[in-house]
């Protein structure tokens, strides 16, 4: 047991140095990943340091965002926006999400009305602004008829119409996993779920015909180090 809290202990000591000088603010690569693993550390140890060191992260985020980054879930602005969002859900903030992210949900509205994409992928493609609409609404209630939460939901109607129009012309077959675990989540917001039914099966169709790999890159926001913390989350 000692043993392995040192090689834990280690591994968040380079990690929080890592992050000081990551010129990288997004959430699988960057400070905003790192920011989220200290969070749960804190909370999990008890430590003050990786409170306050997480702190410091998030505000060097908070400085540095641009809409000149990628808008892509991976490193770019959406991932930031749902880590943010993430870190409020989960209590470790006390803040309003609808009034800092309202420039991000504008953003992924906009990507979804001009339809300039045509990648699937969670990492890089329209998975990944399903994602942010995922996790903005996954803990409003069915019935909150608040303004930003009816438009969110409207906005989603369309990303489902969006992923049907693409799914049929998927080129990596790997996509068709990253739809598949996407829709799952989806369903659970009771939002269109007869045209989610229907291309959840497609895609398992899909998955099956060309052996694809099953694999929920979506487990922890897809963020690599909380794996070392996914037994105490």
């Amino acid at each position: 047991m000692d043993e392995q809290y040192t090689i834990f202990k280690d591994y968040t000591n380079r990690l929080i140095e890592k992050g000081k000088c990551l010129s990288n603010i997004g959430l699988w690569d960057g400070k905003m990943g790192v920011a989220i693993y200290l969070l749960h550390v804190s909370r999990i140890t008890q430590n003050e340091k990786c409170e306050s060191d997480a702190s410091k992260l998030i505000d060097a985020v908070y400085e540095q965002i641009s809409f000149d980054l990628p808008f892509s879930f991976d490193n770019g602005i959406l991932g930031i926006g749902c880590g943010l969002e993430y870190i409020i859900n989960q209590g470790f903030v006390t803040a309003d999400s609808n009034e800092i992210l309202s420039e991000i949900d504008f953003l992924a509205r906009n990507i979804v009305d001009s339809h300039t994409i045509n990648i699937l992928s969670f990492s890089k493609g329209i998975c990944g602004i399903g994602c942010y609409l995922y996790y903005r609404l996954k803990n409003r209630a069915d019935n909150d008829d608040d303004i930003t939460v009816l438009k969110l939901k409207e906005y989603l109607i369309y990303l489902i119409d969006w992923i049907e129009e693409l799914i049929m012309k998927i080129n990596d077959k790997k996509d068709y996993n990253d739809v598949y675990f996407l829709l799952v989540r989806l369903h659970k917001l009771k939002v269109f779920n007869s045209k989610i039914e229907k291309l959840l099966a497609l895609c398992l169709h899909k998955m099956f015909d060309f052996n694809c790999q099953i694999s929920d890159n979506y487990d922890l926001l897809g963020i690599p180090s909380l794996k070392v913390l996914k037994p105490w989350i």
